[in-house]
């Protein structure tokens, strides 16, 4: 019988009489089933012989009239295999699991052969179905093209090698690999795919192979065409049935990409830490070259300030002589006198270049840190009726109404009095100064905060008031809210800053709040030693 054949006669649409009754006796001993099937244009057991009952659990006639015929009994994991196997174009052996109606799963092997027509095209094909009854005869014979294929598709490459490194197997994967088939592959030893480096280390391993050593590791292979490629080698050692070394069996896993990754990541660190270094060391130099810089200006400030200091008593003592005579000169001289008026001039420009100089004194001996905080027991009424008759002639001169109130002005109060009463009057001249024909008010209470007592003081006036944004530069040295201020009123912006200094000597602060046309109000706040 050939594939393009028919059968016998007896070998038809019937189950009778295949050979006689010795061999119907024959089939049914070994457990052989025989049939023919055409799978176009439908599925079709064409004819069917031996031991039918035995192996399928149905009646032939039930069997011809199921479309499904023989693949009904396919395990129903094995089916997708089954179809692959009878589409094929080459006859093949393979082993499926059958399970019969109302019967435990049994291993069949199943040799299939293409069945053609007249003009060598597929029909359906042919099958001969046998029992197998060991199962040691399953484990070792289950589908060979089954593992051939498992071998051959995996993501990585398969190579037996023999002892000495010769190879006696490889899959497709690895020739791959290696640029290469496996064809060429087989006989050749693994260290014709490797350089010097390479094979010296692959030599020493098959050395451990040997004491049945297993290793994994990353290797550096060379493909047929040169080029390196890396990978993951996980090796172990092959023995026989008598325990004698055979060869060893070899996973190999491409890590060419991981590498050149990392390759990149280690150049990129090693840039970048050439960078940091280079930039460390830069920012190094100019942190030192500014420190020095920051050095050389804090000494030349502090010898500005020390100089400034010790020229106090040069510079006040002309100063006030010119006042001290021109108010005996004034004195002496008629009150109309165009000599009393030029006289009036030079006491006015004198008292002004002395006010100049004490504020610009004063704040040098603050950034000197030779101010001293001297303080002494006073009765706070005497000190603002004194602040009341300093400021009140230029208040009365520019049309304001001053008002100074407090609840407590017997009160006896420990504190530097000079410098509380210089912090005051500047708030109260600078009101003065800026507001026409207004209201200017100098409030004093006092207030306990965590067992400790303030002095709180609050300078209000209702003159142009400050725009918000020149508020963040008001209290520093030398500058004032608007540059026509310093033309229109006279004065340095020394007044301010030096405000806020002695509050902070005094262990207080120094607040404000304004808006254009509404005014503008201080808040100092002073702590209080015990009485």
């Amino acid at each position: 019988m050939t594939a393009g054949s028919g059968l016998p006669g007896q070998f038809g649409r019937t189950h009778v009489d295949f050979g006689g009754p010795d061999a119907s006796a024959l089939w049914d001993a070994a457990e052989l089933l025989l049939a023919r099937v055409r799978l176009a244009p439908r599925p079709q057991i064409e004819e069917l012989a031996g031991a039918v009952r035995e192996l399928a659990g149905r009646e032939p006639a039930e069997l011809f009239a199921d479309p499904e015929g023989l693949r009904g009994l396919v395990h129903g994991d094995d089916r997708e295999r089954y179809d692959d196997v009878i589409a094929g174009a080459s006859p093949c052996t393979s082993m499926f699991r059958w399970q019969p109606p109302q019967a435990p799963v049994r291993w069949t092997e199943h040799t299939i052969v293409p069945w053609l027509d007249a003009q060598a095209r597929p029909v359906g094909f042919l099958c001969l179905v046998r029992a197998v009854r060991s199962a040691s005869t399953v484990e070792l014979k289950r589908d060979d093209s089954y593992f051939h294929t498992l071998l051959q598709t995996i993501n990585d490459g398969i190579l037996v090698n023999d002892p000495d490194g010769a190879i006696d197997f490889v899959n497709a994967r690895l020739a791959a690999m290696l640029a290469t088939t496996p064809e060429a592959m087989i006989g050749r030893r693994i260290f014709d795919y490797m350089d010097e480096d390479s094979a010296a280390a692959a030599r020493s391993n098959l050395k451990r192979r040997r004491q049945g050593t297993e290793d994994q590791f990353d290797f550096r292979f060379r493909r047929e065409d040169g080029a390196d490629f890396w990978a993951i080698v996980s090796a172990k050692p092959l023995f026989g049935p008598q325990g004698e070394h055979r060869g060893s069996l070899v996973a190999i896993t491409d890590i060419t990409a991981r590498r050149r990754i990392e390759e990149d990541l280690r150049r990129t660190r090693d840039e970048l830490e050439v960078r940091v270094a280079e930039r460390t060391e830069q920012l190094t130099l100019e942190v030192q070259e500014r420190r020095r810089a920051e050095t050389l200006a804090l000494a030349a400030s502090q010898t500005k300030s020390i100089f400034l200091a010790n020229m106090s008593h040069e510079l006040r003592t002309p100063l006030n002589a010119i006042i001290g005579y021109t108010e005996l000169l004034a004195e002496e001289r008629e009150a109309e006198t165009e000599l009393h008026r030029d006289l009036g001039r030079i006491h006015g420009a004198a008292t002004h270049l002395l006010e100049l100089i004490n504020n610009i004194l004063d704040l040098s001996k603050i950034e000197a840190s030779k101010m001293e905080v001297v303080r002494e027991r006073c009765v706070l009424g005497p000190l603002l009726d004194d602040l009341q008759s300093t400021v009140l002639p230029a208040a009365v001169k520019n049309g304001n109404h001053i008002q100074i109130v407090c609840s407590e002005e017997q009160r006896t109060i420990e504190v530097d009095r000079t410098k509380l009463k210089q912090i005051l009057l500047n708030l109260l001249g600078n009101a003065v100064k800026f507001t026409r024909r207004g209201w200017i008010e100098l409030r004093v209470a006092f207030e306990r905060e965590d067992d400790v007592e303030f002095l709180v003081a609050v300078v209000s006036d209702t003159g142009p008031g400050i725009p918000a944004h020149k508020i963040g530069s008001l209290f520093s040295a030398f500058q004032q809210a608007d540059g026509s201020i310093a033309r229109k009123f006279g004065g340095t912006g020394l007044g301010l800053a030096i405000c806020r200094e002695l509050c902070h000597l005094l262990g207080g602060d120094i607040r404000v709040e304004s808006e254009p046309g509404e005014g503008t109000t201080f808040t100092v706040r002073l702590p209080l030693l015990p009485g």
